[in-house]
Parts: C-alpha cells; structure tokens; sequence
C-alpha cells in the first residue's frame, strides 16, 4: 500500500464515520473534498477549520475506527476500486469536476495556484482613497466648467466624472461596488447554508437588494420617479426630488425587517452595518432632500449645486466602503474556509474537458 493510497482511504474512513454518526452531512462533505483538491490540505484540516468537528472528536476517530480499519484493508487494488468508487458518488452530478478530479487524483501533471489574498484594511484603505480622488476630480471637472474659459473637450472632461451623471466613470464605479456586496453576501449565504445555521434568508435578501441597488446606481431608476412623483404629488421644497418619499418608506420597511438580524451580528460587524447604513442614507435620502430644497430655489446649473451633489455621492460611496469592509472582516473573522484560488493546469486534456 503507498502513502497516497492509504492517506486516500484513511479520508474515506474518516469520511463515512462522521456522516453516519451525524456530525457531518454529506454536502458538507462534498465541500470539503473539493476545497481539498484546490488547497492540499488533510480533510481532517479542512473540517476543523470550518468548525463542523472538533479536533478531539477526530483525533478519537482516527485512533479508534480509522487506524483499526486500515490495518485490515491493506490488498492495493481493493483500495484503488474503493476509491474510485467514493470519489465518483461525490462527483457523478458534474462531468467536468468529475474529469478534473480524477485528474489530480490519478496523474503526476504539476499544478500552478494563483492564491489571491484580500486585505479588508488594505481593501478599505485603497477604496477610501480611489472614492476621494474621483469626487475631487469631479469637483475639478465642475470648477474648470463653470469658471475657466472654454477649451477643448470640457464639457466631455466634466461629464466623464461628474459624479451626478449617468453612465460615466462614477456611476461605473459605484455600480460595481455595490455588486460586490451583493457578491460577498451571497457567499456568507452560501458558507451560511453549508453550516445550517440561521438567518440565512436575510443574508439572501440583502444580496439581491444591493444587486437592485447596483442596477439602479448604473441606469438611475429611482430619478425616472421624480417627474411623475412631482406632478402627482405637486412637492416642493426638501421634496423636489419627490423619489425620497417613497425611499424613506423603503428604508423604514428595511429596518423594521431586518432589525432583528442585525441584532445578532458580532459587535464590531453590528456596529460597522449601522454606521455604513446611516452613512449611506445620509447622503442617498438626506443630502438628496437638501440638494432639492437648494434646487427649487436656484436651480441645478451652479457650483453650489455641484457641491452639494458630490458631497451626497462621496456619503453614499463612503457607506459602500465601509459596508464592504464590515462583509470582508465578518468572512475572514467568523467564517473560515472561503477563499479565491485560481488553478492553471499543465494537463491539456483537462483543460479541454
């Protein structure tokens, strides 16, 4: 029996004993198996790092069911078959995993990882940055286009960064960041729904509020509101851009909702969720209001106004920023076992499948 034989069968053991005693389920399992292909690390490694079994409950496993089993299993073609055998109900759902798998099971081609490593201080260091340079050379654009004389491709300078317009660097920017949450918590989601712990339909539904949330900062939905919105309900002042009426029933609706949730997140997460939300509010609902009073009254086409427009953006990326970095240090704290990992085979014939 070689090493890699026995370590393979060790696996299954450990395995089918953990599933049968119910401290594991097959799904998760499944997932630890697949992780192991992309890390290299021992399945005993693996599930005590997502905290499915305790190290002790392994250790008693291994020195009481495993080792003994071993010992008699020792023919090299009944453990081959029998793990063929286990591999393939773990992967007969999915042909090109299937392929894969066998391939790093069974062959010697040598593997490259690109293990891609995300900061959430770094990340909110560097975005913190990114949003203030873009909201001051939106204030530059909006300088250059009010007070300096005319030259070529001003208007189009301003436009690209102007943080109150559509489809320009800004809103692309924001766009994909908002995407990003609702990227990280579909994957709290997930990791949530392997663990079978709770709340997992509230991490759900806040990743397809922001993957709305994102749509709607890259086709600005909520202003096509304000006309129809101003005409039916004739508002003025703080109101002008009427869309915040039905907003702040929105983000009342929310907090009624999800209040409960938020109860129970870690303190620090707690804490950065409500600062990122008042943030973000402030600037969506609060400074939009302002921006509205200042409007009705003077209209858009001012410094004034451009002024008070970046500020709002710069609250609403700021909030995104910090929400961000609350998802990245809540996955990196609280759930172990996520990361990027990016695989470059040498074997053709994998790569093909």
């Amino acid at each position: 029996m070689t090493n890699i034989e026995s370590s393979n069968y060790k696996q299954k053991i450990l395995g089918e004993c953990l599933i049968n005693a119910g401290l594991i389920t097959s799904e998760q399992l499944t997932t630890a198996l697949y992780e192991q292909i992309f890390t290299g690390k021992q399945l005993q490694e693996i599930l005590i790092v997502h905290g499915w079994v305790e190290q002790q409950t392994i250790e008693f496993l291994m020195d009481n069911v495993v080792f003994p089993n071993l010992s008699i299993f020792d023919n090299k073609q009944f453990l081959k078959s029998e793990y063929e055998k286990q591999s393939n109900h773990f992967i007969k759902q999915n042909s090109q995993t299937k392929n894969r798998y066998t391939d790093l099971a069974n062959t010697a081609f040598p593997l490259q990882k690109i293990l891609v490593h995300l900061s959430p201080k770094k990340t909110l260091q560097f975005l913190i940055v990114l949003i203030v340079g873009l909201c001051l050379v939106s204030i530059a654009g909006q300088l250059t286009l009010y007070f300096l004389p005319d030259y070529s491709s001003r208007e189009f300078f301003a436009f690209l960064f102007n943080v109150d317009e559509e489809t320009n660097i800004p809103s692309l920017y924001s766009a994909y960041a908002l995407l990003v949450c609702s990227i990280l918590l579909f994957l709290i989601a997930s990791a949530k729904k392997i663990a079978g712990e709770a709340y997992i339909s509230h991490w759900k539904s806040l990743s397809f509020i922001f993957m709305a949330l994102s749509l709607d900062e890259f086709m600005s939905f909520h202003e096509r509101l304000i006309e129809p919105l101003q005409n039916s309900l004739n508002t003025s002042g703080f109101l002008y851009y009427a869309w915040v009426i039905p907003g702040t029933i929105f983000v009342l609706i929310f907090l009624l909702a999800f209040l409960r949730f938020i109860t129970t997140l870690p303190t620090k997460i707690k804490r950065l969720f409500i600062i990122a939300g008042t943030i973000y509010v402030s600037g969506a609902i609060g400074m939009e209001m302002l921006g509205g009073y200042y409007t009705n009254l003077y209209g858009e086409k001012n410094i004034i106004y451009a002024i008070l427009t970046t500020i709002e953006e710069f609250l609403e990326m700021l909030g995104i920023v910090i929400f961000i970095y609350a998802l990245m240090s809540y996955i990196s704290t609280y759930i172990k076992g996520i990361s990027l990992n990016i695989i470059i085979n040498h074997n053709q014939q994998t790569l093909n499948t």
